[in-house]
């Protein structure tokens, strides 16, 4: 028992990231809100196709929920911050953090325990269309996954040499300076924020349909959403039954930022930009004098400048 306190190896070989959530997480006490949320998929699952067909960016439901999260702090800015000493201290630019596992397949065993989880963020998700945001996300998850990124390998080092007992008060040290004050750490090489201002997890892509995540001490985002897969559903349109593509959604508040009123205007931002994304981010066409990738602005002028990028 001492010697497992003490961080003595452990017969299981458990990832980097179990050993910080056991070192880190307690008994939670914070006032949190939780949520789901199902989302009529089938206009969200043409634009994802109509997307892919025109950039070749391998967009999931995944991307499209992190820009329409970005939608909601347009909307809800009191939410974009962090509470430091009782008082809200405003981040600068809206971000994304995605979760990341280090391999897709579903495996057992040692093996299991062994795979890990990290993750990137997108900076100024807001201002990025949903192509823009995988293709970004696709080249950080790689970089991950064959561990060639210098900040997870830092993260990784530092969990991997701690004991438990040294490695909550470190994670709970580097919380307070990078989250609750939003400074970076150049001695850890670590940025401010580097969690962004909302979480997204996505575990529809190991079939599951539905779950819900809680937030590790040292990421202090208000907002986190699970993406679960998108199913067929019976649901009542006009009072009859019918089926339809659904995306549910599981999503974690912190009531310190939101209150029912803001839950609710956050929930109508939300579902309008899941159940139409190309009323605001139109799927691009390519354009002959500029030889990329260039979307126009809707009739319905919902989106508020253009977006355009090139292939890779």
């Amino acid at each position: 028992m001492i010697g497992a306190l003490l961080g003595a190896s452990s017969s299981v070989p458990f990832s980097v990231w179990r050993k910080i959530a056991m070192a880190t997480w307690r008994p939670r006490t914070d006032p949190i809100i939780s949520a789901t949320m199902d989302v009529e998929a089938t206009r969200l699952e043409e634009y994802i196709a109509q997307v892919r067909a025109a950039t070749g960016e391998h967009i999931t439901p995944m991307h499209v929920v992190g820009r329409a999260a970005a939608k909601v702090f347009e909307a809800l800015p009191g939410l974009n911050g962090r509470v430091a000493f009782g008082s809200f201290l405003p981040s600068p630019t809206i971000d994304c953090f995605f979760v990341v596992s280090l391999r897709a397949d579903p495996v057992a065993g040692a093996e299991a325990s062994a795979t890990d989880l990290s993750g990137a963020v997108v900076r100024r998700i807001d201002e990025k269309p949903p192509w823009a945001v995988a293709r970004e996300l696709a080249d950080r998850a790689a970089r991950i996954r064959h561990d060639d990124d210098p900040q997870f390998k830092r993260a990784k080092t530092i969990a991997q040499v701690l004991p438990p007992l040294v490695l909550r008060q470190v994670m709970d040290g580097i919380g307070f300076v990078t989250e609750t004050l939003q400074l970076p750490l150049p001695l850890f090489g670590l940025e401010a924020r580097p969690y962004g201002s909302i979480l997204v997890s996505n575990v529809g892509t190991y079939g599951l349909e539905t779950a819900a995540a809680p937030v590790p001490t040292f990421c202090h985002v208000p907002f986190v959403i699970v993406v679960g897969a998108v199913t067929d559903k019976v649901v009542a349109r006009d009072g009859q039954p019918v089926v339809r593509q659904i995306l549910p959604l599981t999503m974690t508040l912190d009531h310190r930022f939101v209150d029912g009123y803001q839950a609710a205007t956050m929930a109508r931002v939300f579902r309008e930009y899941m159940e139409d994304p190309a009323a605001f981010d139109p799927v691009p066409t390519v354009s002959r004098d500029h030889g990329g990738l260039r979307s126009s602005t809707p009739a319905n002028g919902k989106v508020s400048a253009t977006a355009a990028t090139h292939r890779p």
